[in-house]
């Protein structure tokens, strides 16, 4: 006895419940810029520091979340040394620089933490 069986796809794609992207916060300088090219007085170029970083709430105990200074747009997390050096107060959300050491394998790990006050 043989038995087949069919599927009956969805004649539409229904995406469900969307929003336009004007209505997301922050907003997204990428469609004020398509829709004003020629004016540049809304849009500001805001330059995040090297190695000063806010602390995240995913760090853990073997791992550090770092989040740009000061525009909180870019996340990394990146693995501590054996031998972490902290310097003042390296809680969650302290403003602190990092110094890093490079790996023979391109890695890079944090060494050193100093509170910014």
């Amino acid at each position: 006895m043989t038995v087949s069986t069919s599927c009956k796809m969805a004649p539409s794609d229904n995406p469900g419940d969307t929003v336009a992207a004007s209505v997301f916060e922050p907003v997204d300088t990428s469609v004020h810029a398509a829709k004003s090219k020629n004016d540049t007085t809304n849009i500001k170029n805001i330059k995040d520091s090297i190695d000063i970083f806010f602390v995240g709430d995913g760090s853990t105990k073997h791992n550090l979340q770092l989040v740009s200074y000061p525009s909180k747009k870019d996340t990394a997390t990146y693995y501590k040394g054996k031998h972490l050096k902290v310097t003042g107060n390296a809680d969650f959300g302290h403003v602190v620089r990092i110094g890093f050491y490079h790996l023979p394998t391109g890695d890079s790990i944090v060494t050193s933490v100093t509170e910014v006050k």
